[in-house]
């Protein structure tokens, strides 16, 4: 028996979210039990099913860091940047 991850989109363009697990013997019949469990109301428009031996965590920090500061890139940066630059037009608009 293998174990089933399994997400669910309600509406189109709507994220997919986890909403359980099955139980089943092989793809097919956990195609059924997801769809039974977790759609039998017609509440998915789309479902997914992942192995959860397919799933893969990452805890290491160390590996989830950036490989390269790019902090520039942030959106953050970017107003600081536009604030810089009203701020050096008002003071040479001051200046004149």
């Amino acid at each position: 028996m293998q174990i089933y991850e399994v997400f669910r989109q309600e509406r189109e363009g709507d994220p997919m979210v986890h909403v359980g697990n099955v139980q089943a013997p092989g793809d097919d019949l956990a195609r059924q039990y997801a769809r039974e469990v977790y759609s039998r109301r017609g509440e998915a428009t789309r479902l997914w099913l992942v192995p959860r031996a397919a799933i893969e965590e990452i805890g290491d920090a160390y590996f989830l860091r950036p490989p390269i500061e790019r902090s520039y890139r942030m959106g953050e940066a970017y107003r600081v940047t536009v604030q810089k630059r009203r701020q050096l037009a008002q003071e040479g608009a001051h200046e004149s």
